[in-house]
C-alpha cells in the first residue's frame, strides 16, 4: 500500500464524505480518502437487463441482499451498489426488524440516493420552543445557511420558490415541470383542504440511468470529482475502517487501524485529524470500538450516550388512481413525467398539521407523491383512461435512548464485532401514522381518487405474490431502515454531559475527530436528510484548522 504523505483522512466516499474531502482539500489539506469498498466503472453502477435480474436472484437465494431486497430501491438501482450482507453483517432482536442498506463502494450510497434536497427549517433546529420536548440542536439554520447554497450551487438542483416556512426556499437551475394531474392535485387539495403543496426539489435523474458521465447526485460526479482536480486528494479503496487510537496526555487520535477487505491484512496509519463520513451506524461502529470501554488506547465519552437514540423516518405508502386531467394551452406541465427527487411533490406539513390542537401525538411529518410517473405502460392498466399516483408520507421520530447501536460479541471475517441494532415504533410514532392515514385519504378523495392495491392497478404477473410479500405495500408501517434516513447516536449538543460532539462536530475528549455524517443529529426532523447533511458536514471543515 503505497501513500503519498497526508493530513487527514476522511472515512467514507458517499455523500458528506466527498464534501469532506472537497472542503478540505480546497484550503490545501492533502487528504487520504478511505472507502471499505471497491471502485466501481460506471456501466457496473447502470442498469443492465437481464443481467441484473440474475444478479438480484442470485443475491436473495444465497442471501447476500437478503434484507437490502425488500427496499424498492434494489429493484429499480443496480443490484451491484448493494453491499453482501454475509461480508458486511448485523444483528437487531427478532422482534425488532431493521432494514439496513449499505452501500460498500467508491461513491457509497450517493449512488443510489433518490435525490431530495429539502432544508431543514428554523424550527426545526429549536424543536423544545414549540413543544418543550428536546433536544434542541447546538447551532441554528443560519449556521448552515451559507453551505444550503454553496452545495445547492454545486451540485445544481432543480426546483421552484414556493415561499413556505416549513421548508426554506434553495438556489435552484430551474424547474422539472409537473404533470397535469400533479397541477390538478395541487390545486384541489390547496383550495378545498388548505394543505401546503410544493414542488419537490432535488435532481431530475437518478444513477439508475445509463449515462457515460456520473451523475451530480453522486459524490463521483460532483463532490469528489471536483476535490479530486485540486490534487490534494487520494482514494484509498477495499480497506474498512476499524478503530483509532489516541494519545494518553493529549487525548488526540494519533492513529487509525484498518483492514484490507480483499486479503484481510490490517494496518495502522499516523493521522493528524479524521472525519468520519462513513453513514451513521458504519459511523458508529468505529466509535464505539474506539470508545475506552471497548480499547485501552480509545477516547473517553463522558456523556455515556454514544450509541443511543438512534433515529429514522416513520413511513407508510399508499397507492391511487383518479380520473385523469388535462390542462389547456399550459406549457408547464405535461402528461406523463419521470419520476425523480424535482420531478414530484410534497405536501410539506411538517408541525403545521390539520387539527393541529387535536393532536395525539408530537411532532410533524411530510407526504411525498407524484402522479403519472411510474414509467409503466399504459397497455398494463386494468383502466388507460385513469391517472395514477403514490403519496409516501415520512414522520419525525422522536429521540429515545432505547433505540440503540451496540457491538456484538460475534464478529465480522476481519475479527471486528459487528452492529446490533435495536429500534422500535413508540406509540407515538404509531399515532402519527394514523394522522398520515387520514391526510393521504382525504388528498385521493378531494380529487375523486379511490386508494388501491398496485395489482388492483395495474396487470402484472404475480401482482398479488407482491403485494402480500412487500412491507411497503402491507399499509402499515415498514420496520425502522427502510428507507435509509438512520441518523443519531452521536449527537451534538453545547455540554460533554449530554452530548457526543460539540457543535464544531468534535469528540469533546478527542477534537481531532470530526462526527460529520447522519451520526451526529440530535433530532431526526421530517425532511430527507442528505442536504442538511452535507450542509453539516461542509461547515464542520470550512476552515478546519481554527477548530483543531
Amino acid at each position: 500500500m503505497d501513500i503519498n504523505p497526508f493530513e487527514a483522512i476522511v472515512v467514507g466516499s458517499g455523500a458528506t464524505g466527498g464534501v469532506a474531502a472537497l472542503t478540505l482539500a480546497k484550503q490545501g489539506v492533502k487528504v487520504l480518502v478511505i472507502e471499505a469498498g471497491s471502485y466501481i466503472e460506471r456501466n457496473g453502477a447502470a442498469c443492465n437487463e437481464p443481467s441484473d435480474s440474475l444478479i438480484r436472484l442470485n443475491g436473495i437465494i444465497t442471501k447476500k441482499h437478503k434484507q437490502q431486497s425488500q427496499h424498492p430501491g434494489y429493484w429499480k438501482n443496480s443490484p451491484n451498489l448493494y453491499a453482501n450482507e454475509k461480508k458486511f453483517p448485523y444483528l437487531h432482536p427478532k422482534e425488532e426488524p431493521f432494514l439496513w442498506t449499505q452501500g460498500k463502494q467508491y461513491g457509497g450510497r450517493s449512488l443510489t440516493w433518490g435525490g431530495i434536497t429539502l432544508r431543514l427549517s428554523p424550527n426545526d433546529f429549536k424543536p423544545s420552543l414549540i413543544d418543550n420536548i428536546g433536544p434542541d440542536w447546538p447551532i441554528n439554520y443560519k449556521d448552515l445557511s451559507e453551505h444550503y447554497d454553496y452545495i445547492e450551487k454545486l451540485i445544481g438542483i432543480y426546483g421552484r420558490e414556493d415561499n413556505i416556512k416549513q421548508v426554506p426556499n434553495g438556489n435552484y437551475i430551474g424547474q422539472i415541470p409537473l404533470t397535469d394531474s400533479e397541477v390538478f392535485f395541487g390545486n384541489q387539495v390547496k383550495d378545498s383542504l388548505n394543505y401546503p403543496f410544493i414542488q419537490s426539489r432535488g435532481f431530475d435523474k437518478n444513477a439508475a440511468s445509463k449515462e457515460k458521465d456520473w451523475p451530480r447526485s453522486s459524490s463521483i460526479g460532483s463532490t469528489l470529482k471536483e476535490a479530486m482536480k485540486t490534487g490534494n486528494v487520494q482514494i484509498l479503496t477495499n480497506h474498512l475502517v476499524q478503530s483509532f487510537e489516541t494519545n494518553k496526555e493529549t487525548e488526540l487520535a494519533t492513529r487509525i487501524k484498518l483492514v484490507n477487505t480483499n486479503n484481510g491484512l490490517k494496518k495502522e496509519l499516523n493521522c493528524e485529524l479524521i472525519i468520519l463520513c462513513a453513514s451513521t451506524i458504519s459511523t458508529l461502529r468505529i466509535l464505539i470500538n474506539s470508545e475506552k470501554s471497548f480499547s485501552k488506547k480509545g477516547f473517553k465519552d463522558p456523556s455515556g450516550k454514544l450509541g443511543k437514540y438512534l433515529m429514522d423516518h416513520i413511513s407508510i405508502c399508499k397507492f391511487f388512481s383518479m380520473p385523469e386531467f388535462h390542462l389547456k394551452n399550459n406549457q408547464e406541465s405535461f402528461k406523463e413525467g419521470y419520476l425523480s427527487g424535482a420531478g414530484s411533490f410534497f405536501l410539506a406539513f411538517g408541525t403545521e398539521l390539520p387539527n393541529k390542537k387535536n393532536l395525539d401525538f408530537t411532532r410533524g411529518y411530510g407526504t411525498w407523491g407524484a402522479i403519472d410517473r411510474l414509467g409503466l405502460p399504459k397497455i398494463l392498466q386494468r383502466n388507460p383512461t385513469e391517472s395514477v399516483g403514490f403519496l409516501i408520507s415520512h414522520g419525525e421520530v422522536l429521540p429515545k435512548e432505547s433505540n440503540k447501536i451496540e457491538l456484538s460479541e460475534k464478529t465480522d471475517e476481519w475479527n471486528i464485532p459487528i452492529p446490533k441494532i435495536s429500534f422500535k415504533w413508540s406509540n407515538n410514532e404509531l399515532r402519527m401514522v394514523d394522522h398520515m392515514k387520514k391526510t393521504m385519504q382525504d388528498s385521493i378523495k378531494v380529487v375523486n381518487g379511490e386508494h388501491k392495491n398496485i395489482d388492483e392497478i395495474y396487470k402484472i404477473p404475480y401482482a398479488k405474490n407482491l403485494v402480500r410479500k412487500s412491507i411497503a405495500l402491507s399499509g402499515e408501517p415498514p420496520p425502522p431502515g427502510y428507507y435509509i434516513h438512520e441518523v443519531g447516536g452521536a449527537r451534538m449538543g453545547n455540554n460533554e454531559e449530554d452530548s457526543v460532539i460539540d457543535k464544531w462536530n468534535r469528540l469533546w475528549r478527542c477534537k481531532n475527530v470530526i462526527v460529520a455524517d447522519g451520526s451526529c443529529w440530535p433530532t431526526s426532523s421530517w425532511q430527507s436528510p442528505t442536504l442538511t447533511m452535507m450542509a453539516i458536514c461542509r461547515r464542520a471543515c470550512f476552515n478546519i484548522r481554527k477548530h483543531y
